[in-house]
């Protein structure tokens, strides 16, 4: 793996990870950072596992199966946020999904790099 293929494909979590002093001089609580952090995790653990899963099945499935994981995962996370913002605290609530969509935009942005770069290696090997 090339350094920016590592770069691309671990943005998210690096800027999730990189939130946490933000969030502290903003003066937000740590616990939606935590929060924020452990949804990420899970959003980005599931996503692995569904794309490694899709990988064995015939694309029109592995498609669905994508967009239907992807939509899932939203409405879970939106969920929880709502939950805890109801029943427990609105600043945790907020902090940790400020924490979640910066990591989700630029793991999305990291995967679209990946994207990209893949595609230029392999009409390179193909001699395009």
């Amino acid at each position: 793996m090339r350094p920016i293929q590592f770069v691309a494909s671990s943005l998210g979590i690096a800027v999730a990870i990189i939130a946490l002093p933000f969030v502290l001089l903003a003066g937000g609580p740590i616990e939606g950072w935590y929060l924020g952090l452990a949804l990420w995790l899970a959003n980005w653990g599931l996503g692995l596992a569904t794309g490694r899963f899709a990988v064995d099945i015939e694309p029109m499935f592995a498609v669905g199966l994508a967009g239907i994981s992807f939509i899932a995962r939203a409405w879970i996370v939106v969920g929880v946020l709502f939950v805890v913002a109801l029943r427990f605290s609105e600043p945790i609530a907020l902090t940790a999904a400020a924490v979640f969509i910066f990591a989700f935009t630029f793991d999305l942005l990291g995967r679209t790099v990946m994207f990209g770069i893949s595609q230029k290696i392999r009409k390179a090997e193909a001699g395009e």
